[in-house]
């Protein structure tokens, strides 16, 4: 580092010392810690407060507690002070430490500590995020990476930090991640600001440098002092010092020599392999390692490899994803096992065969065994290695097979036999294979039965390919996790292990270390040693055999381990006789060492270094001794040395390579200033090491498809290095020449095709790895500067979106924790997501504000009806049963539009019409003009009104006088207004029809009477019956068999279980209590008519009359199907009424029957109530009708109101519109519309980016939004038609819940109350308003308020989501796609400058010029600047650079406009058509049926983001717009299909229509496929599969079907297509080829495509619609000529059959089974590659059908079908098929025997369980009903009888009558 930066920092820290003695002293700290230091610790703790410090101590000794201490102590500071909060930092290099030391920390510390890894997904936190989490904690324990990239990204600072620690501070060098930080962003930091550094190392020595150099090298690296405990101390001295400590005295090192291994011969196993397979890649590779193995463990270590990797060539078989069905790249020239993957099968299963020959059982040791368990006291618990115990074999019999290295190692464990419970070892290994390989070895020896083995194995390189895995299966982290666990609990007492076990990892301590290779590095020997931490300990080093005479002549150290004595190895060796090998494995080749192994010597040097370190701290120690109070001496290296180090070693470089510093230096001179690129807002830097991720972090995200993996390619240039003038430096250093080399290299940087910036050249460099950090750190300023990554280096991902979440951020929210469940929270726009609205009331039916007046009696002020003007419209309503309409007045509140036309579907039921007429009426209200209604005549009217409807839906209807907004009146006979005389006294006469006991009833019959046991209903009598009365016995003429038969089989018929269990009960409950009434007049007990009864001497002899109802029709809004005409709209004449049904033999046929006593003449007779009986629907339909209309004047919509209304008509109104259709084709208006807008607004966005905000644009959410907030909810028609809703339009009508007796006839017999009874009731006003001023009720039974209908319903948000796309699509039908798009203004969904289609040509041209502009702008900007400033080297250097910016920096456009203007700039690239001859060019042309302005687009539409051509950008853009233009012109295809086409199947058409498969069949067929760009093998080899493919597929077509059946096709035998729109040549002359003959049908379901190939034609739809100015017409044209033709022969020519999936879930739920699903899987088997991937179709768990495919989405296609096949089930035509039919299979198909049943009840019938569930929901949800049923008869009793149905209240009616027998109740 810079001395005047030392300088700096050692001032901060003098003031620091002055803080401290002022502050809390360091023991008060660590008392109120709870910590116990020990000596040295302490010492260590007080020397690390005063200044930077790096703790040198060897493994075990406390390191991390004296940083836990220093934690603690500034942690209690930063309470204490009242400055900007700050954290602590704890770094580590793996994450395993950062778990380990968090909870260290945690558990000796009070503070908050947390631990952040990169698996956590910090990458995607923002600032926001890492500022919580800096406020929430005050440790962050983190690997060094984490903070790096917080750092480099601005998410973190560093002068927010206090505190930050190195552990393994000795990585501190080269471009480690410590290094980075230091540099980077510490050295950055003013030095009040710095954190204070406290590092931690057990050794600071490094391989390249001396001891000296390694310490100044680290202190400078780190800023900080090195200081260590007095090593000057004798032992004695030390062992006190750390006495208690897990390493009291060190463990004992001894040196085991072991012989030179023989010459051993290749095993058979070996050279059979390489006979079979030698051209496997597994094989290759394991060729290479024999050898080296072989002299390392012996041929049987060999054959050990040789098992290892073929059960792992098996399992990465298995686990590889399958190829294609027809595999063809062993048909390329140059083929290889790599290559093909079906080869590599073949290899695979020859070499398993090959293994068992020679292995045997080996080979297929399972993982567990009973027989293991039985015998083995304490079980392995690696289950591989636990089966490969079963084959131990005697040591004595593989002895002479192994190395006399490994015999060696296994005469050390052989030691530990009689005490196997307390051996604890490590096994260091140099090799991964070799770690594996030793473990396998130990399992299968007898002797070795006590030992429990497994291996510990660092992540291997990902461009090593290695396939050396742990045993364990999963991956590398958890099986090491789980084996330190393991070992740990004592479960295994021995771990092989390479260097990842040195540090980094949480080991317990050991007493066996073994270094069976020879360590590379001094501080490699001293952390494996520092492992040997119990009482006891060994740590062995085994050496190759040394010489005699060598081991005279050498110098060994006194520290050095002794080497084991002769007596010791000949102990080992006793069976030395063993240890002959036979001839047969041994060659005539001398003995030899490999080359990896090291000596003794080597040994010997790591020692020596190891000395020097410690002479050079004795040395120090006298220099600068340092004693602490309490007599522990220490020793501080700093001063000058270590301040000189970093000023003539250090620079501030960002990277220590053991390249020569002077070539460093050259590069920091020469370019200094553009090193690090800082972003002001965020401070985040990019820098030379930071460069490269950055660039390739970018290139991940950008959008790619699986053909192909993008990364930046870098390419390197050499040139010879011209003479260097002597430069002269600034006044402050001296002059330096700069050094001259051999050759200089320049890097060029390729980014993909779709990537801001496709090609830079970086600056000459000395070598290749800086001129890559400089042309990378190029780019990434201009990716910046471009927008294209974001002020903390992200890829843009939208940045709108980040925008958004920045302005809405929840500053109390937390950052996201690992392993954290996503919060549940609503989804906005779901379908479950519903609730209330508000239902709008037409304008028209809304009066006006009423005025507030005085009361007349209390004087306040209340608001009262006024006089007001009304509109009359005259309705003349003719129902198709009767002879002439009739005419009626109806009054609204406000005008209605003049052109409004009310359809009512009334013809369907004329019977008289043959066929059926379904064709709608149309009623046209007529204008009358206007009428001021006063009080009086408003009250008449309004009683008029109810009347009337009370007559239509037998519900009596009251009023709000304020809110009433439409009344009916009769014309008067000038036909030009009201008739008020007659609308007040038409129903006046409601006297009963009795008069007296002599009175003849017959003049009655076929007259009409309102009957009240019937709740007033209007009746025709049919016949009088003088021989029986109220009091006759009506059990003798009850229908009893009717009776009877509804209590066995209450269900109606046709009615599901679950449907129908409710009706049935109800009507079960009615039958009951009818059978128990004795006679009438005990009826009107029930029915609570009884005081209008008369005395039993008057009634007794009055005839009863036998009446019918009239049958009348209300709902007349839709289209009522055939088969259900007559039981669910029109009423039955025999339906059961409320009135006693008797049956008198042949005299009294059963009927209805009513007394003369409880009933009044009807005035209307039946042909003026049949067509008033049009009037709910009529109003329903007109209100419907002003809604929609009041919708497009809000909107101002170019759309019909008719179009409106079904836009606005969900599917729950059950009416004959519904809005799904619609919706259906507004989806992709709206993605239409959506994606122009932003492709034309956004030119330098790439498809990615692209998508995402089209996606937030078109989301449900997004939708919802737009509804809500232009208030459409309320308008949105979702009530079904139900009679007892029906009233007239307005807020102000309302039902009541009950019609009195009385005011149905006025009886001369009616009862007055008793006095206790009159003191009990009120006058009812809504009586009164009725015109029935001494009618009373009971005041506690009169229900508080009328029952208030209509006002609000629930809806769900997907719902108002929908209407927003239905609008679209009934603009788009009735105003074409410009009225879509002033829909889509007026919605919202776009913004108000796009006011017509040809501004998105205008807005491109414009976007696309000032793109230009900022381009020459972004190269020119600087380049101004520094040309401004004073002449120097330095300015000379970067105008040098922006040269090479302006020249280097290729954009894919031609920037030689220096000044273009909007609307000028032709669109073209650099290359005008690059790679596209003019005759492609001409036969593409040719195809599409259009000639292109700008070719440049045409070469993009066909050019893969994997292209090297960087004149050209990649069709992704272009593929993202054609989507949307086809995806549109297909749903308008099928939305104009005849017959009309429901949105279920258009769906499943457009499916296919649209599909990838689909397309990639006619680019294909038509050629294009060949002019396809692309830099890939991947997608080379994809096409040419597909071809092949599709080839094979028409072939076997061709060959199946004769010459006959090619004759029934269509007539047309070639494929004419439509005139090009802009090109007309010879060639449109030549006879026509059939391009699509003999391809089979459906065969996009055969033959599964590569994406490309459909994104292909999409981009180039794209790239006509483009390049015609965004003209909809031309691209259509190109569609019609394309497409329609293939869509015509193969979708829309009734061959397009239901999909297979599809089909199976309309079968089963036919069936009544609705619990199918899919199962997915592979093949047990990997070795049966082609069709990999297995499907079951499953049921209740039970999977009834099974297929396999080359992909799980073709295999659950055949699954599908099988089960189809296997049920005789044959699929309906997509198009007008009969969905409702796939489930009808005849019996004959069945395999069972049984008649009658299909194939499918025989699977089906044993397992589903789906009918009783349904009845059992059905039952709970029948009860609930019942219940609230109760709780409102409770409520609403009263006595003029329940408005409700009969069958509901029957049962609680007749429990409160008390001449009811108890015993005859239900």
């Amino acid at each position: 580092m810079h001395l005047g930066m030392l300088e700096a920092h050692l001032d901060a820290a003098s003031v620091m010392d002055t803080t401290l003695a002022t502050d809390t002293e360091p023991a008060t700290a660590l008392e109120k810690s709870g910590l116990t230091p020990r000596d040295y610790q302490l010492a260590l703790f007080h020397q690390a407060l005063r200044s930077n410090s790096i703790v040198m101590l060897e493994t075990g000794t406390g390191k991390t507690l004296v940083a836990v201490m220093l934690i603690e102590w500034f942690a209690q500071r930063a309470a204490a002070g009242s400055g900007r909060r700050k954290v602590r930092v704890f770094l580590n290099n793996t994450v395993a430490l950062v778990h380990q030391q968090a909870r260290v920390i945690g558990d000796n510390t009070a503070q908050t500590v947390h631990a952040y890894v990169g698996a956590m997904g910090l990458d995607e936190w923002d600032e926001t995020a890492w500022t919580r989490t800096w406020a929430r904690a005050d440790v962050l324990v983190m690997t060094h990476q984490v903070l790096l990239n917080a750092l480099r990204s601005g998410h973190a600072r560093i002068s927010d930090i206090d505190l930050l620690v190195f552990d393994e501070a000795h990585h501190a060098r080269g471009s480690h991640p410590y290094m980075l930080i230091m540099r980077e962003f510490y050295d950055h930091c003013a030095p009040n600001d710095r954190p204070h550094i406290f590092g931690m190392t057990a050794s600071p020595l490094n391989a390249h440098q001396s001891a000296q150099a390694s310490v100044h090298h680290l202190q400078a690296s780190l800023d900080a002092s090195m200081c260590t405990v007095d090593l000057t101390a004798d032992q004695s001295s030390r062992s006190k010092q750390i006495a208690g400590s897990d390493q009291a005295a060190g463990p004992s090192a001894v040196c085991y020599e072991y012989a030179l291994p023989p010459a051993f011969a290749p095993t058979p196993l070996t050279t059979a392999l390489e006979a079979a397979c030698g051209s496997a890649k597994v094989v290759v590779r394991g060729l290479r390692t024999a050898p080296v193995i072989l002299a390392l463990l012996g041929p049987f270590g060999v054959d050990q490899m040789w098992l290892y990797y073929l059960r792992q060539w098996h399992r990465a078989a298995a686990l590889r994803p399958a190829p294609s069905r027809n595999a063809v790249a062993s048909a390329l020239p140059d083929a290889t096992a790599a290559d093909d993957p079906l080869l590599d099968i073949a290899y695979l299963k020859s070499a398993l065969e090959l293994a068992r020959a020679h292995c045997g059982a080996l080979l297929d040791a399972v993982s567990d065994n009973e027989q293991m368990l039985a015998t083995e006291t304490v079980v392995h618990p690696v289950p591989q290695l636990r089966a490969l115990g079963l084959h131990r074999r005697p040591w004595a019999d593989v002895r002479a097979q192994l190395s006399p290295q490994v015999n060696r190692l296994l005469g050390i464990l052989l030691q530990w036999r009689d005490r196997p419970t307390e051996l604890r070892g490590i096994v260091f290994v140099g090799r991964r294979i070799t770690v594996v390989l030793l473990a396998y070895v130990v399992t299968l020896i007898a002797e070795f039965d006590f030992v429990r083995a497994d291996v510990l194995l660092g992540a291997a390189l990902k461009q090593s390919g290695s396939i050396d895995r742990p045993i364990r299966s999963g991956s590398v982290r958890t099986a090491n996790q789980l084996t330190l666990a393991d070992f740990a609990d004592g479960r295994l007492n021995l771990v092989f292990a390479t260097q990842v076990a040195e540090e980094g990892v949480d080991i317990q301590p050991c007493n066996l270390v073994i270094r069976f290779d020879m360590p590379k590095t001094a501080t490699s020997m001293i952390q494996s040693r520092g492992r040997a931490r119990m009482p006891g300990s060994q740590f062995i080093v085994m050496v190759p055999q040394v010489d005699p005479e060598l081991k005279q002549s050498l110098d060994v150290p006194a520290s050095a381990a002794p080497l084991a004595s002769e007596e010791v190895l000949s102990a080992m060796d006793a069976d030395a006789s063993e240890l002959i090998v036979p001839e047969s494995q041994v060659t005539g080749e001398s003995q030899t060492l490999p080359e990896h192994q090291g000596s003794y010597t080597d040994y010997l040097r790591l020692v020596r270094l190891e000395d020097c370190l410690r002479d050079w701290c004795r040395a120090e120690a006298l220099v600068n001794p340092t004693t602490t109070t309490d007599s522990t001496n220490i020793i501080v290296s700093s001063g000058p040395a270590h301040q000189e180090y970093g000023r003539m070693h250090y620079n501030l470089r960002i990277d220590d390579s053991p390249s020569t510093e002077l070539e460093e230096m050259w590069v920091e001179q020469g370019d200094k200033q553009g090193r690090i690129y800082t972003i002001v807002s965020t401070q985040a830097r990019i820098t030379y090491m930071s460069a490269v991720p950055t660039v390739h972090s970018y290139v991940q995200h950008l959008p790619q498809d699986q053909l192909c993996k993008l990364q930046p390619i870098f390419d390197f240039e050499q040139v010879a290095q011209p003479k260097q003038p002597t430069v002269s430096q600034t006044k402050k250093t001296k002059k330096a020449k700069i050094p001259t080399h051999n050759a200089l290299f320049r890097c060029t940087i390729t980014l993909p095709s779709n990537a801001a910036v496709r090609r830079v050249a970086g600056p000459l460099m000395p070598n290749k790895r800086l001129a890559k950090q400089a042309a990378a750190y190029r780019a990434a300023k201009k990716l910046h500067q471009l927008g294209a990554i974001d002020d903390n280096l992200s890829p843009i991902a939208d940045p709108e979106d980040e925008a958004d979440q920045a302005a809405n951020k929840d500053t109390n929210a937390k950052p996201t924790e690992p392993n954290a469940k996503p919060a549940s929270r609503k989804v906005k726009g779901a379908r479950s997501s519903t609730d209330t609205y508000d239902i709008a009331v037409a304008p028209a039916f809304v009066q006006p504000k009423a005025l507030t007046q005085p009361d007349m009696e209390s004087g306040e002020m209340a608001a009262k009806y006024s006089p007001r003007t009304w509109h009359l419209y005259l309705l003349s309503l003719h129902h198709p049963s009767t002879d002439s309409p009739s005419q009626i007045v109806f009054a609204s509140a406000h005008r209605m539009p003049a052109d409004i036309s009310v359809p009512l579907f009334v013809n369907q039921f004329n019977a008289a019409i043959e066929p059926r007429d379904t064709s709608a009426t149309i009623f046209r209200p007529k204008y009358l003009g206007s009428q001021v209604l006063d009080q009086a005549q408003f009250d008449i009217l309004a009683q008029f009104s109810s009347k009337i409807f009370t007559r239509m839906i037998f519900m009596m209807l009251t009023w709000n006088e304020l809110e009433v907004g439409s009344l009916l009146a009769p014309l008067n006979a000038e036909g030009t207004g009201i008739d008020f005389e007659f609308a007040q006294s038409c129903f006046d006469d409601r006297s009963i029809v009795y008069q007296d006991s002599t009175t003849d009833y017959s003049s009655l019959v076929g007259t009409l009477i309102m009957d009240a046991l019937d709740h007033g209903r209007v009746k025709i009598v049919e016949q009088v019956c003088d021989t029986i009365d109220i009091y006759s016995d009506l059990r003798a003429y009850h229908s009893k068999k009717a009776s009877s038969d509804l209590l066995e089989n209450p269900q109606p018929d046709g009615m599901d279980s679950d449907d129908g269990c409710m009706v049935a009960k109800k009507k079960q409950k009615g039958a009951k209590t009818r059978l128990s009434v004795k006679t009438m007049a005990k009826w009107t007990d029930v029915k609570r008519i009884n005081r209008i009864r008369p005395a039993r001497e008057i009634a007794t002899g009055v005839p009863l009359f036998k009446v019918r109802n009239i049958s009348l029709v209300y709902n007349y809004l839709t289209i009522v199907p055939q088969s259900i005409l007559s039981s669910a709209y029109v009423e039955d004449a025999q339906e059961t009424s409320n009135a006693a049904k008797v049956a008198t033999g042949a005299a009294f046929p059963d009927g209805l029957y009513t007394s003369p006593f409880f009933c009044a003449r009807e005035p209307m007779d039946s042909a003026t109530i049949a067509n008033l009986s049009l009037l709910p629907a009529f109003f329903m339909r007109l209100n419907q009708l002003l809604l929609a209309y009041e919708v497009k004047k809000k909107l101002a919509l170019p759309v019909q109101v008719q179009t409106v209304r079904e836009a606005i008509t969900s599917s729950s109104a059950n009416t004959d519109v519904c809005y799904e259709r619609l919706e259906t084709l507004g989806d992709s208006v709206l993605k239409y519309i959506a994606s122009v807008m932003l492709f034309v607004a956004y030119p330098d966005a790439h498809e990615g980016i692209l998508t995402t905000r089209r996606g937030r644009i078109i989301c449900n959410a997004n939708l919802f939004d737009l509804s809500t907030r232009f208030k459409l909810p309320p308008y949105i028609i979702s009530q079904t038609f139900v009679k007892r809703d029906v009233r007239l339009p307005g807020r102000g009508w309302h039902r009541m819940p009950f019609i009195p007796a009385k005011w149905i006839c006025m009886s001369p017999f009616f009862k007055a109350l008793s006095s206790t009874e009159s003191s009990n009731t009120e006058t009812s006003e809504d009586a009164k308003s009725l015109g029935d001023a001494d009618l009373t009720v009971p005041k506690k039974q009169l229900p508080t308020e009328p029952i208030v209908v209509g006002t609000t319903r629930m809806l769900s948000e997907k719902t108002v989501a929908d209407i927003i796309e239905s609008l679209l699509g009934a603009s788009v039908c009735d105003g074409g796609i410009n009225g879509a798009l002033a829909a889509a203004r007026a919605l919202g969904v776009v913004d108000n400058g796009w006011t017509c289609w040809s501004s998105f040509a205008s807005v491109w041209r414009s976007n696309m010029a000032a793109r230009k502009r900022k381009m020459v702008q972004l190269s020119n900007m600087r380049t101004e600047t520094i040309a401004a400033t004073t002449e120097s080297q330095e300015a000379n250097d970067l105008l040098q650079e922006m040269k090479l910016d302006q020249s280097d920096v290729l954009f894919g456009l031609d920037l030689s406009v220096s000044n273009p203007q909007p609307g000028s700039v032709a669109l073209q690239h650099k290359s005008d058509s690059a790679g596209l001859s003019d005759m492609a060019t001409a036969q593409i042309e040719d195809t599409l049926g259009y000639t292109f302005n700008d070719r440049a687009l045409l070469v993009e539409a066909l050019t893969h983001c994997s292209s090297l051509d960087v004149t050209s950008s990649s069709y992704q853009r272009l593929e993202f717009l054609g989507d949307a233009v086809l995806d549109f012109f297909l749903t308008k295809r099928y939305y104009d299909h005849q017959p009309p086409l429901n949105p279920h199947r258009m769906t499943l058409v457009k499916h296919v229509a649209a599909s990838n498969d689909l397309f990639a069949i006619v680019l294909v067929c038509n050629g294009l496929q060949k002019h396809v760009c692309h830099g890939s093998v991947t997608v080379r080899d994809a096409i040419h599969d597909y071809e092949l493919r599709l080839k094979h597929a028409r072939k076997v077509w061709s060959q199946r079907h004769s010459n006959e059946e090619k004759d029934h096709r269509e007539d047309s035998a070639t494929m004419e297509r439509p005139a090009k729109s802009r090109r007309t040549s010879s060639s449109s002359e030549k006879s026509s080829i059939d391009i699509y003959s003999d391809l089979p049908p459906e065969v996009w379901d055969a033959v599964r495509a590569p994406k490309v190939l459909g994104d292909i034609l999409e981009s180039l739809v794209g790239a006509v619609f483009v390049d015609s100015g965004m003209s909809h017409e031309t691209a259509k044209s190109v569609y019609e000529r394309v497409l329609s033709p293939f869509l015509d022969r193969f979708v829309d020519s009734g061959k397009l059959s239901l999909h297979p999936v599809i089909q199976t879930l309309l079968v089963c739920q036919g069936w009544g089974c609705d619990a199918v699903s899919w199962e997915n899987g592979t093949d047990s088997n990997p070795l049966e590659y082609t069709n990999r991937y297995v499907c079951h179709v499953v049921a209740h768990g039970q999977r009834i059908s099974t297929s396999t495919g080359d992909s799980p989405r073709h295999a659950k296609y055949n699954a599908a079908n099988a089960l189809l096949t296997a049920i005789g089930a044959s699929a309906p035509n997509a198009l007008d098929g009969d969905l409702n039919a796939v489930h009808n299979l005849s019996a004959d198909k069945a395999t069972s025997g049984k008649p009658g049943e299909t194939a499918l009840d025989k699977l089906l019938k044993p397992i589903c369980t789906c009918a009783e569930r349904r009845l059992a929901e059905a039952e709970q949800r029948a009860a609930a009903e019942e219940k609230k049923k109760r709780m409102e008869i409770e409520q609403n009793n009263t006595s003029g009888g329940i408005a409700d149905a009969e069958d509901t209240t029957l049962a609680t009616d007749v429990k409160m009558s008390d001449n009811i027998e108890e015993g005859e109740l239900v």
